[in-house]
């Protein structure tokens, strides 16, 4: 699982993401983007709290003992605390982007995401004002803390697909990258075995070349924008 982490860095994004999901519903809170003076980095003139940044850390901490099945190592610690920085700091460079290219999120869209949350159905199945409203305070939230954090999640969601909806690959680009994949291995590539297993092929391709193209996006997005750390911080490099 280690192993793999290191060689596909979307698996971590994955899986931070689904402990973010299970940390606000079991008893865990939810950060917030307030512009307090205790600030973690400055992205431009907006500010990412340190609240936010310690929330974060935590639950990547929670992640990686689970994945390390205890402690983790010192030096792996420090690389944890630099992708905990890095994560919110590219969120913010996204939200800033998405605002200037227009890309926004209207209320109808922020209300079918709320709604659509199985953890706020009540026993009927549907919405439960009375439970969204009862599970937000167990976590020290409020209605409009949630929604501002949902909101800018849907906002870089759209400006993230509108990049990989770019990425178009031919039946020829995947037959290639199938038969160099063979060669490494020093197996024999055969049609048909590529053709039964075309559609897969595809998805994992496609996936890669999004993730490449979303890669170097933000690459060419952080030469834009100004970031400074808090002093008090320091990541390994």
């Amino acid at each position: 699982m280690i192993e793999l982490i290191h060689k596909y860095p979307i698996l971590i994004k994955l899986l931070l993401t689904l402990v973010t999901v299970a940390f606000v519903f079991t008893g865990g809170y939810f950060f917030t983007r307030e512009d307090t003076s205790s600030y973690a980095a400055k992205v431009g003139k907006a500010k990412i709290g340190m609240q936010e940044y310690q929330d974060t850390l935590t639950r990547m901490e929670e992640l990686y003992r689970k994945i390390y099945q205890g402690s983790i190592p010192p030096e792996m610690m420090k690389k944890i605390e630099k992708q905990a920085l890095d994560t919110l700091v590219d969120k913010e460079i996204l939200l800033q982007e998405a605002e200037k290219q227009g890309i926004s999120v209207s209320d109808d869209e922020l209300s079918d995401a709320v709604h659509e949350n199985k953890s706020f159905l009540g026993d009927d199945g549907r919405f439960s004002k009375e439970r969204y409203i009862g599970i937000l305070k167990a976590n020290g939230m409020t209605p409009a803390v949630y929604e501002k954090e949902m909101k800018d999640e849907l906002t870089v969601d759209k400006l993230r697909k509108m990049v990989k909806d770019a990425v178009y690959l031919s039946e020829n680009e995947v037959r290639d990258a199938y038969k160099k994949q063979l060669a490494a291995q020093k197996k024999e590539f055969k049609e048909e075995e590529f053709q039964a297993q075309k559609e897969n092929l595809w998805r994992v391709q496609t996936l890669l070349a999004q993730e490449k193209l979303m890669s170097s996006f933000m690459d060419g997005l952080r030469k834009n924008y100004k970031v400074e750390p808090n002093p008090s911080l320091k990541p390994a490099a």
